[in-house]
């Protein structure tokens, strides 16, 4: 899958990270209230491992293997939070999203992940969205539920200690 430059919703602008996100992103990615439920080794979690990772992903957009994470800006102005895709085997493209604490419980990430769905079934080959989702994330239990997600019961997860939810969307 190509990097795209940027996919609107109506509350959001989800785009290319730029290296004036460095502060922002250091600043999600270093707070373990967000991080709990991520898959990342700890030595990313740290100011000069976000920084790497932005600088990594900001060079390889154009690639013939890009890093498919992208910023979400409020309306192109506000850091809000991180998204992107990560391509699976038959069909399907894992999704995955995190927001600065201040925009959780505002739908955002509902409105983020209904974006990213959509931009997948239209734009791309993929047939199946899925979302692994820690068993005690609830909030984004509730937000794969509301964009039609089903979850197909727990199961291992090479990259989480802890079974997750494994939530899917098919292409209708």
């Amino acid at each position: 899958m190509k990097s795209f430059e940027s996919l609107t919703t109506s509350r959001t602008v989800i785009r290319r990270f730029q290296p004036g996100d460095r502060p922002f992103l250091i600043e999600l990615l270093c707070d373990t209230s967000v991080t709990q439920n991520m898959a990342f080794p700890q030595e990313i979690l740290t100011k000069d491992g976000v920084s790497n990772l932005l600088d990594v992903t900001i060079g390889a957009y154009d690639s013939e293997k890009p890093l498919l994470s992208f910023a979400i800006t409020e309306s192109n102005h506000g850091f809000v939070g991180v998204a992107g895709f990560s391509p699976l085997e038959n069909e399907e493209i894992e999704v995955f999203y995190a927001l600065l604490p201040k925009y959780w419980g505002k739908g955002f990430a509902t409105e983020v992940l209904k974006g990213l769905t959509a931009y997948v079934f239209a734009k791309t080959n993929y047939k199946t969205v899925v979302a692994p989702i820690t068993q005690r994330n609830m909030a984004s239990i509730k937000v794969a539920e509301k964009n039609g997600f089903l979850n197909c019961g727990a199961m291992e997860n090479p990259n989480y200690t802890d079974l997750v939810f494994l939530y899917k969307k098919e292409k209708s």
